[in-house]
């Protein structure tokens, strides 16, 4: 099932994906931006990270992924982060919420109309399936699950936004 919605607000439609983990917000923070660790469930990074910073990005789980820029515009170390990726200019970030041993991901991206929720939502979902399969040691879930399984839900969800 998915686990996303599609939020209206004064700067246009915004997808939120949720998944509640296992582990500290620390824990979870490393998976999402680690290079030594995002490079298990998604791609690897290179340069030096921080606010304002641009650093290179490479998608590890999709063949021939050519490398894209990310800056960085917000990191608040456990909670909250925010970055504009690659030449598509995608708007994405996460909040982490921890309580009693688990953490909260949501997990945003700006869209651009409604049409882009269809694909991108089931690829957000696909993903943080993965980050959740690494950690645990077992095997990656297959995209075909996900789109277009995914992408009707999206198309509904992002037509009638909360």
């Amino acid at each position: 099932m998915p686990h996303g919605r599609v939020i209206a607000d004064d700067d246009g439609l915004e997808l939120v994906v949720e998944r509640t983990v296992e582990g500290s917000a620390a824990e979870v923070w490393d998976w999402l931006t680690l290079s030594q660790l995002t490079e298990k469930w998604i791609g690897v990074w290179t340069g030096t990270p921080g606010v304002g910073k641009v650093i290179e990005f490479t998608m590890t789980a999709e063949p021939g992924a050519e490398p894209e820029q990310v800056t960085i515009l917000v990191c608040d170390r456990h909670e909250y982060f925010l970055a504009d990726l690659g030449n598509m200019h995608w708007r994405v970030g996460f909040t982490l919420a921890e309580a009693e041993g688990h953490t909260l991901i949501f997990f945003t991206q700006r869209l651009e109309n409604v049409g882009d929720a269809a694909s991108i939502g089931p690829g957000w979902e696909y993903y943080l399936d993965r980050m959740i399969a690494a950690r645990a040691g077992t095997p990656a879930p297959v995209w075909e699950d996900y789109y277009p399984a995914f992408a009707s839900y999206y198309s509904r969800v992002a037509s009638a936004p909360s």
